[in-house]
C-alpha cells in the first residue's frame, strides 16, 4: 500500500456547480482504480492525500499535476504504508469556510486514522494555516 499528500492551488475560482463535477469525477476515478483518501479546498488551496496502489496513486498525480486547473503543486510526502487509514472513501471532501482553519477540517477526517499520520497530516495544515495568515497579515498585501 502506497500514499501520496500533496497541495495545490487553483488557477481560478471554481462555481460550486464545477466544483461538485470535479470532485464527482474524482470519485469515480479513484473508485474504479482502487484509490482512496481525502481532499480539502477553501478556493486557495487544495489539500489531498490519496492511497492505494502505487502506480496507480502516482499516475493519478500525474494527471493532477498535468491539469490546468491546479498550480503550484508541492508534494509533501509519499511512501509506504501499513494499511489504508480511509478505506471508506473513494475520495472524502471538505470545503474550509473562511472563518475556519486548515487544521480544523483535518482533524474531522483524520479521527479514526493511525495516531503518527494524523499528527504528520496535522502539521502539514498548521503549517499551511500560519503561512496563509503571515500572507494575510503582509503590509505590502493589497
Amino acid at each position: 500500500m502506497y500514499c501520496l499528500v500533496y497541495m495545490s492551488r487553483p488557477t481560478r475560482a471554481m462555481d460550486g456547480d464545477e466544483a461538485e463535477d470535479l470532485l464527482r469525477r474524482a470519485k469515480n476515478n479513484n473508485d474504479r482504480n482502487g484509490i482512496t483518501g481525502i481532499l480539502i479546498h477553501d478556493r486557495r488551496r487544495y489539500y489531498q492525500y490519496l492511497e492505494g496502489d502505487e502506480a496507480k496513486v502516482e499516475a493519478t498525480f500525474a494527471r493532477i499535476s498535468m491539469d490546468r486547473r491546479h498550480q503550484a503543486i508541492i508534494r509533501l510526502k509519499s511512501g509506504t504504508i501499513s494499511r489504508r487509514q480511509f478505506p471508506e472513501w473513494a475520495m472524502a471532501s471538505q470545503t474550509v469556510t473562511a472563518d475556519e482553519s486548515l487544521k480544523t477540517s483535518v482533524e474531522r477526517l483524520v479521527q479514526h486514522c493511525d495516531h503518527e499520520l494524523a499528527a504528520e497530516l496535522l502539521n502539514f495544515a498548521e503549517a499551511r494555516d500560519r503561512a496563509a495568515a503571515n500572507e494575510a497579515a503582509r503590509p505590502d498585501k493589497a
